[in-house]
This record gives structure tokens, sequence and C-alpha cells, in this order.
């Protein structure tokens, strides 16, 4: 989904991107440190994201990171929203968020939750209830996933449909590629180098297309 960008890039200025939400975003176990070496000098990567964090236990660091003026500042929850609210408070309290971008003159960029990655039988990703030995859980995302895209659409801003083509790339290679992505072994959420990697390099495109002008300052 695209719609018209709000801020002017100016050569002389670095451009300053803003990352917030979870775990699957941050410094130790996310996207976010891969995301910020695709860019070459002149584009500053400010990563406000928090393991364990939802929408609600981020809003101070939501005005953090807002005074350090941004052009840009992506929001990704989800994943642990699940556990705690249903899809109509997490569509409010992302609502919140993109207004609080606006007021603060910067353009808001909404990517609904990188995908869990339980696999079924047939070696795709599941979308429901998971069983392991051990446990039953709703290893899907789908619903806020979706919940992410129309609050989106609603408020006319920029979506990267991050779970939808995360999919795509898990069920392309396959359970055994993509468990090299683990941060460590059994952990199917988070990730190590190869896997932060390789979903910034699914994110990349799509923010390009959304902001033509970024394209020139990749590395």
């Amino acid at each position: 989904m695209m719609w018209v960008t709000l801020g002017i890039l100016h050569a002389d200025a670095p451009i300053k991107i803003g990352l917030i939400g979870d775990s699957t975003v941050a410094q130790q176990s996310g996207w976010g440190p891969a995301f910020a070496k695709c860019f070459a000098d002149g584009v500053e990567v400010h990563n406000h994201a928090v393991n364990g964090a939802t929408l609600d236990s981020l809003s101070k660091r939501l005005d953090k990171l807002l005074a350090l003026k941004p052009d840009y500042v992506l929001i990704q929850f989800g994943h642990n929203d699940q556990k705690r609210y249903d899809t109509q408070a997490y569509s409010a309290k992302l609502k919140s968020y993109i207004e609080r971008v606006q007021a603060a003159e910067v353009t808001p960029i909404v990517l609904s939750s990188v995908v869990r990655r339980t696999f079924d039988e047939d070696g795709q990703i599941v979308q429901g209830i998971a069983k392991t030995p051990k446990f039953t859980f709703n290893a899907s995302l789908t619903e806020y996933a979706k919940a992410a895209g129309t609050t989106a659409k609603r408020m006319e801003v920029n979506f990267i449909d991050l779970h939808h083509i995360s999919m795509e790339h898990h069920n392309r290679i396959g359970p055994e590629e993509s468990h090299t992505y683990d941060f460590k072994e059994g952990d199917s959420t988070h990730f190590n180098a190869k896997g932060g990697k390789a979903i910034a390099a699914l994110i990349v495109p799509e923010l390009v297309a959304i902001v033509p002008e970024l394209k020139a300052h990749l590395r």
C-alpha cells in the first residue's frame, strides 16, 4: 500500500529513520541492526525497539524518538500485544501512535509483524493454533497483521505488509533453512545476524518503493 510521503529530503541534511517496536526489531535479536547497515553515510537509523515491548509499554519511548526529529518512523508491533489485548484495542493504540507521529510532522510507516517461524507437517508456516510436544499456542499473527493494514489504510499512511512477505519468504525456503535464522536453538521468533539480514532485505525494497529518495542512500 502506498500513499504520498509528507517529508522532503534535503541533500545537505542527514536523513533520520526511526524504528520502534518489539524484540523482532530490536538491537539484540531483531532486524533493526541489519536494516541500519543497508544505508550509507548520510542516513541515521535510530532504533528504539525493546524486547518484550507493546504499544502501551513504549509510549514514552516514542516521545524520545520523536524528540530526535526523524524524517520517518517505522512502527512494528504485534508479537506481545497479541498476548495482552484484542485486535480492536491494538488498532486503537496503533492509531494513537500514528497520530502522535503525524503531530510531530514526521512521516509514519506501519509494518505488520514479521511472521513467527512455526511450520506444519507440510513445511508451511502455521497460521493458527500450533501444537508442540510440550504445549499448544496461537502461532498466528495474521489477524493483527490485517488490523495493522486496515488501520494504516483508514488513516491514509504507508504500510508494509511484513507479515505477508516474510511468510512467503519462509514458505519458499522451508523449515530447515528458516531455522538457520534462529537467534538461538529452538527460538523461531527472534533472529541471529543471518536472519536479521534476510528480513532487512525484504523490508528495504518495500521502503524504497514508498520513499524513492532513499534508493540513492543504499550501500
